[in-house]
């Protein structure tokens, strides 16, 4: 018998998971599962629409699915078709790869007004991401917006609502999205943190980007930027100085240059969303550092602005029966092991850190405890999972459908548009039954 792994979720950490098990546990059978039709996870439906060359990866992960021994299950969702503990009897081996997509929230009065749109549902929505929310409405007569965080989440948000519409259409962003992001009069666009330049974790070339935008000029107060960065660790301290490089450049810049300027304020933290039914402004804590620690002030300021977009973190969903850390938000493992049998990798396992690569290494460490452990076969594995799926009348997306559905976005996009993706699992669904029918 070969041994039986599932692989919970279908991103960068589930595929790098995969490829590295089929070389340390030779003849394994491996199932990938995920909740939607489509496999990639966040380099689908995460990774910004206009970085393109970042998804390129999409290329490795296919050829992963062609190997021998893996297969691909979509639409399989755990805790909705199959539970945790119907996995862990089911399969020899499961990793956990799902990733982490509850974001965390702002505790602030008034972030439940119309105009504070969550990030899960904000970037799910300009990636056409099934279930996501339609945040077309909340962009309608927007001025002002804000996006709070200092990462390269909030980057991809405030340089995606500058953009024109010419811009826009050289990637996969969904038309909906493009269309009411270039339609809202936006003038301004805010991007807090509440610590320092150098505390910051922006990648330098998602941060150069702000200095090529058509219409939108970046704006730094050069009075926030330190000499150096020297407050850095170390192992930091070089890639910290690039980006302050950076900044200093567009400090330079000038507010009248073009009709939309992003403003890079730091050492800001939200108070309060102000307005009654709808956001009409943000009002905001001033901090100094001390060391790399934000430390309010007391005094404060506000922002008029009628969209706020908190980009603060993520949390894993628990999942019936699935240990779980509350107070990180992720799966409870030490070093990757779950218990007996259960590994997790990715951000389920260490938080929402890292870019894609990371994943690889990440994945490849746990894999080798799981080798170490030794599994052995004896369960039923795809098998076993076919059946009770059958019985419950679960839709399995395979590879073969997937590469329908890739194809028939590929066949919608326009222009310099790769793909139009379809936004519903019942259009995925529909194109799989009209070629059944063909």
């Amino acid at each position: 018998m070969s041994v039986a792994v599932a692989i919970v979720g279908s991103g960068p950490a589930g595929f790098y998971a995969a490829d590295a098990l089929l070389g340390k546990l030779p003849g394994c059978r491996i199932d990938i599962l995920d909740r939607l039709p489509t496999p990639f996870g966040l380099v689908r439906a995460g990774v910004a629409p206009d970085h393109l060359s970042t998804k390129n990866v999409i290329r490795l992960y296919e050829k992963i699915l062609d190997k021998d021994g893996v297969r691909l299950l979509g639409n399989v969702g755990l805790g909705r078709d199959v539970s945790y503990d119907e996995l862990k009897r089911l399969y020899d081996v499961v990793v956990l790869a799902f990733g982490a997509e509850e974001p965390r929230r702002l505790c602030v009065p008034g972030e439940d007004r119309a105009g504070v749109v969550n990030v899960t549902d904000f970037v799910g929505w300009y990636n056409a991401v099934p279930g996501a929310r339609d945040c077309a409405p909340d962009l309608a007569g927007v001025r002002g917006a804000v996006v709070i965080g200092n990462g390269n989440v909030a980057l991809d948000v405030a340089r995606l609502l500058a953009k024109t519409a010419e811009e826009l259409a050289r990637g996969d962003i969904a038309p909906p999205a493009a269309a009411a992001i270039t339609a809202a009069p936006i003038t301004d666009i805010w991007v807090i943190g509440r610590r320092g330049p150098v505390q910051s974790s922006f990648s330098f070339p998602v941060l150069s980007e702000f200095s090529g935008l058509v219409e939108a000029m970046a704006l730094v107060d050069p009075g926030q930027l330190p000499a150096d960065a020297s407050a850095a660790e170390e192992a930091e301290r070089r890639k910290k100085e690039k980006n302050l490089q950076v900044l200093k450049i567009l400090a330079a810049n000038s507010a009248d240059d073009k009709p939309v300027r992003i403003h890079f304020a730091f050492c800001a933290a939200p108070v309060a969303v102000l307005g009654e039914a709808r956001m009409t402004g943000l009002e905001l804590m001033r901090n100094r550092l001390e060391g790399n620690r934000a430390v309010a002030t007391g005094e404060t300021f506000r922002i008029d602005a009628q969209l706020m977009v908190p980009t603060i973190g993520y949390r894993v969903s628990p999942i019936a029966g699935l240990p779980f850390d509350s107070e990180r938000g992720i799966v409870a493992n030490r070093d990757g092991r779950v218990e007996p049998g259960v590994y997790v990798v990715g951000w389920a396992k260490r938080g929402p850190t890292g870019v894609v690569g990371t994943n690889r290494v990440d994945s490849r460490t746990v894999v080798e405890l799981i080798a170490a452990d030794g599994p052995k076969a004896g369960k039923p594995g795809g098998g076993g999972l076919d059946e009770l799926l059958r019985a419950r009348g679960v839709r399995v997306i395979g590879t073969a459908d997937w590469r329908i559905i890739d194809a028939a976005e590929r066949a919608r996009g326009r222009d310099a548009r790769p793909r139009e993706k379809l936004a519903t699992i019942e259009a995925m669904l529909a194109v799989l039954d009209s070629e059944a029918a063909a």
